[in-house]
C-alpha cells in the first residue's frame, strides 16, 4: 500500500513539476532551475515554502529525535522538518512556530505569501480548483467533533489542558502523514494546506489558515479559510505550521 501511494503522489506532483513546481517558467514558458532547497518550492522566485506541513524534532543530547507531542516548544531545542509521509505536529503556538523554522534556518510564511502558495498561479479557491472536491483533502472527520469523541462529553472540557490532549489527533480519521492525500496539492505542487491541521503565519494579531481535519469551512472556503480569534501564544490539538524562506541573495 505504501508503494501504491507513492506511485500516486510520485505521478501527481510529477505533472505539476511539468508546469511549474520545481522550475520556474522563464522567459517565453522556458523553465529555470529552482534555488530553493530539495524539500521546498520556489513561488514565482519571490520565495519558498515546504511542500509538506511540518513536523518537530528535539535535539537529545547531540541526537535528533522526534519531539513529544503536545509539549510547548518554548525553551526546548527543537527545530521543523517538513512531514513527508509522517504525521505534522500539532499543539504549537504561533510563537513556538517561528522558532522551530528558525532554527531550521526558515521562517514562517506571511500571510500573503501563505495565500499565494495555496491558490497557485490560478488563483484557485481551493489548492486544486475552485470547486469543493469531496475526499481530495483531510476536510471532512466523520465523527461529532475529536475532543467530544475522544473525553465523551461537551462540559469542561474546552480549555488548554484537554485540548492539548495529544490522544486527540491518536484517534482515527484525524491527521494524516505528508502527502496523503495526493490530490490534495496547489499549483505550485505543495501539499495539504486546506484541512489536515490549521497552519499558522507570521501576524503579531495571531492568525492561522487552511482549517483542519474537523473543520475547513467555517471561517472561509478553502485557501481563504483564516482564524484570527487567538494570540500568537494560543495552541490546541488543530495548530500546526509550515516554513518559508527567501530565495539565494543572487536569485532575486
Amino acid at each position: 500500500m505504501s508503494r501504491l501511494f507513492d506511485a500516486i503522489r510520485g505521478l501527481a506532483l510529477g505533472a505539476l513539476l511539468a508546469g511549474c513546481g520545481a522550475a520556474e517558467a522563464g522567459p517565453m514558458g522556458r523553465a529555470a532551475p529552482s534555488a530553493c532547497p530539495p524539500e521546498m518550492v520556489s513561488v514565482a522566485g519571490r520565495f519558498c515554502i515546504d511542500r509538506f506541513e511540518a513536523a518537530v524534532q528535539e535535539r537529545v543530547g547531540k541526537v535528533w529525535r522526534p519531539a513529544t507531542r503536545a509539549l510547548r516548544l518554548s525553551g526546548r531545542a527543537v527545530r521543523a522538518v517538513p512531514a513527508d509521509g509522517i504525521r505534522p505536529y500539532g499543539h504549537v503556538s504561533e510563537k513556538g512556530a517561528a522558532l522551530a523554522c528558525e532554527a531550521s534556518g526558515k521562517r514562517l510564511c506571511t500571510s500573503a505569501e501563505w495565500l499565494e502558495a495555496c491558490r497557485g498561479p490560478q488563483e484557485s479557491v481551493y489548492p486544486y480548483g475552485n470547486e469543493h472536491r469531496q475526499g481530495a483533502c483531510n476536510d471532512d472527520y466523520k465523527g461529532r467533533h475529536p475532543v467530544i469523541d475522544l473525553f465523551g462529553t461537551s462540559e469542561g472540557v474546552w480549555d488548554g489542558k484537554h485540548m492539548n490532549d495529544p490522544a486527540i489527533n491518536r484517534q482515527p480519521d484525524t491527521v494524516l502523514p505528508g502527502g496523503a492525500s495526493p490530490e490534495c496539492v496547489s499549483g505550485w505542487g505543495v501539499y495539504d494546506m486546506h484541512g489536515n491541521l490549521h497552519e499558522w503565519v507570521s501576524d503579531p494579531s495571531g492568525v492561522f489558515r487552511g482549517g483542519f481535519y474537523a473543520d475547513a469551512a467555517i471561517n472561509g472556503e478553502g485557501c481563504l479559510y483564516a482564524t484570527t480569534a487567538h494570540g500568537p501564544g494560543y495552541r490546541d490539538y488543530s495548530t500546526g505550521f509550515r516554513c518559508c524562506s527567501d530565495p539565494p541573495a543572487a536569485d532575486r
